[in-house]
């Protein structure tokens, strides 16, 4: 890839960063346009992906203003992908009052997991099966490859005033390698913003 190639990616990355709705529900689109084009590569063009991966990282912790570093009381997120115990570091907080889906994403170290919550469906005891069209994300910086997750669930297991918790686990594939990730005692807390 030419020096082009990583301004247009990070120029549009900047563009599509700046607009808190487009940030949540569209990164994992970005993401995926991005290590596409390197499935199945050599050693030079995989080089390249670790330089993509490097500078989506770069380019999401720039724009990514209002991180909330998780607690044991406040936010967080927690979930074994392939049986490693897996820890957010830190949210990132949905305030996009105009959505129709409330976006759930914790980060740490570049490795993230999110998923969507369309809001007028939230209740206590309610699960959500994730599918193709709703489908929950996984992306882990040392491996670059965004994986979505169409098989699984997530359970809302509190919703009040102050947060909205619940649990969750998917298998996540590739449809451009065989990569597979199972993501299983899923388990998180944000503000709830819902009632």
């Amino acid at each position: 890839m030419h020096r082009s190639k990583f301004f247009n990616y990070s120029h549009c990355l900047k563009m599509i960063f700046k607009s808190n709705f487009m940030k949540q529900t569209l990164f994992i689109f970005c993401i995926s346009l991005l290590v596409i084009p390197f499935a199945g590569c050599d050693n030079e063009a995989q080089n390249e992906a670790v330089k993509q991966a490097d500078l989506i990282q770069k380019t999401m912790k720039e724009n990514s203003p209002g991180a909330i570093a998780t607690s044991d009381n406040g936010y967080y997120m927690t979930a074994k992908i392939d049986g490693k115990e897996w820890s957010a570091s830190h949210m990132v907080p949905d305030n996009d009052e105009r959505s129709s889906y409330k976006m759930i994403r914790g980060e740490n170290d570049g490795d993230n997991i999110s998923f969507q919550l369309w809001k007028q469906g939230v209740e206590v005891g309610k699960k959500r099966t994730f599918s193709e069209t709703n489908a929950a994300g996984i992306f882990i910086a040392d491996d670059p490859a965004l994986i979505s997750g169409q098989a699984g669930e997530v359970e809302i297991t509190r919703l009040d005033e102050q947060w909205l918790e619940g649990t969750f686990h998917f298998t996540a594939t590739s449809g451009n390698s065989n990569k597979k990730a199972e993501v299983t005692y899923g388990r998180f807390r944000v503000a709830s913003g819902l009632k």
